[in-house]
């Protein structure tokens, strides 16, 4: 027993410690910027499809672009779309507090993987040409969605303009990128 209650912390501090040595490569990229007189935010491929790369620049990026955003696409869908298309969200609504609660933490997970999912957009051509800028808006969206959430504050305008800004974006994937994004939702339990 003695031994499963030690081994346990030693090996999630082992891992917390092995994540945590990333390599460097990143602080020495954004100082080299900094010290070229750039800032990081300037130097990087912000909306203007000239700063696509011209071939692949990770592993199977369109592959785990699409697993990301179905992901993200998913939560949104299952724990905010339909429980608002449902009427859960509204004043006295039985099982409110438990919708809201999901919700926002849908909502933080999907933001956390439509950010994932913009930064693999960047390594693609066909990726970066096609979804750059609506995935920068979808990013935005979730972010702001799930602070509202989280405050209790909710706008039911702003989830309609999220699904479609989300509907426009598996569009343009599929017809300009060529990837075809499933969306698969989390389980949240309760």
């Amino acid at each position: 027993m003695f031994r499963k209650v030690l081994v346990l912390p030693v090996l999630l501090l082992t891992l917390v410690g092995a994540s945590a040595c990333g390599g460097g490569k990143k602080a020495d990229d954004s100082s080299a910027r900094v010290a070229a007189g750039r800032s990081p935010a300037a130097s990087s491929p912000a909306a203007s499809p000239s700063s696509c790369p011209t071939s692949t620049t990770k592993h199977f990026a369109k592959t785990r672009f699409a697993a990301d955003a179905g992901l993200a696409f998913g939560a949104f869908h299952r724990y905010i779309w339909n429980p608002y298309q449902a009427g859960s969200f509204k004043q006295g609504a039985n099982g409110r507090t438990k919708a809201f609660a999901k919700a926002a933490a849908a909502g933080l997970f999907a933001a956390n993987r439509v950010n994932a999912a913009r930064k693999l957009i960047g390594a693609d051509p066909k990726l970066c040409k096609a979804l750059k800028v609506p995935a920068e808006k979808v990013s935005a969206m979730f972010g702001s969605l799930a602070g509202k959430f989280k405050s209790g504050q909710l706008d039911p305008s702003e989830i309609g303009s999220v699904g479609s800004a989300i509907d426009g974006m598996k569009s343009n994937a599929k017809n300009q990128a060529g990837t075809n994004i499933t969306e698969k939702a989390p389980n949240l339990g309760g």
